[in-house]
């Protein structure tokens, strides 16, 4: 398992989830992916509870605040961006019709954070790393493989990241209409828009995490209490996905590449 010491700018580099019963997530989490619990003190009672997968970060965990709570936020998984430089990339952010819900701010010595909303809604961090590079392990079963934004309008939301960034964007080959954020040329993240079919689901960006198998991974899910919103289905030459519900309401989804 290869471990990662730094991710390039315009990466999604971490993933944290916010909800109503830690402990319960913990414990759900942890018998799906094989988590491994290394809870960070943040204040009184306060508990960052960073999971480990073969001794390297992938993910963590914490109970939502009380301010969360009282406006009503479901519990929800965060992706975070790294960037050069938080306060101007966050000032850029502003300058390009985002919503800043938390100014830049320093997370201990861990590293510069911003919480953002994008012009169409979606919520996102940017990540200016210190002692704490993001994930450690990622693209692994049990780690972050992917990661996706559902979103009203695709063309103005690949325009937003591309230029807050520095990505560039390509189309999938297929019949999807499916967009690929890129550094460089690699895909770091995709783009699609919410269809009637889905809903009424607000913009939001998700996170895929690596199984081995995802239909034994449902099956897994749901013996812990979590639900199926996404039926098990294919993606010719790419993989096999679903979308998951944990028990506490937040969203996330599986994936086994082809092959």
């Amino acid at each position: 398992m290869p471990e990662f010491a730094s991710h390039p700018q315009g990466t999604p580099s971490w993933t944290d989830l916010s909800t109503t019963d830690d402990q319960a997530a913990l414990a759900f989490y942890g018998a799906l992916f094989g988590w491994v619990d290394d809870p960070q003190e943040m204040g009184p009672g306060m508990y960052y509870h960073m999971q480990k997968l073969n001794g390297l970060e992938a993910a963590a965990i914490y109970q939502q605040g009380e301010e969360e709570k009282g406006q009503g936020v479901p519990p929800h998984w965060n992706t975070y961006f790294t960037v050069d430089d938080v306060d101007q990339s966050a000032a850029k952010a502003k300058q390009s019709g985002a919503t800043l819900f938390l100014e830049p701010m320093d997370v201990f010595d861990a590293g510069r954070m911003a919480y953002v909303q994008d012009p169409q809604g979606a919520m996102f961090a940017l990540w200016q790393p210190k002692e704490h590079i993001g994930s450690r392990v990622k693209g692994e079963t049990g780690a972050i493989m992917w990661n996706e934004l559902l979103t009203s309008d695709t063309e103005d939301a690949t325009k937003f990241y591309s230029g807050l960034l520095g990505l560039n964007s390509s189309k999938m080959p297929g019949p999807m209409d499916y967009t690929m954020l890129n550094v460089a040329e690699t895909g770091v993240a995709g783009v699609m828009a919410i269809t009637s079919e889905m809903g009424p689901v607000p913009p939001n960006w998700t996170v895929y995490f690596g199984v081995d198998n995802v239909d034994a991974a449902i099956k897994k899910a749901e013996s812990l209490g979590g639900s199926i919103v996404v039926p098990a289905m294919d993606i010719p030459e790419i993989g096999r996905f679903a979308g998951l519900q944990d028990p506490q309401g937040a969203m996330f989804s599986v994936f086994q590449p082809a092959g």
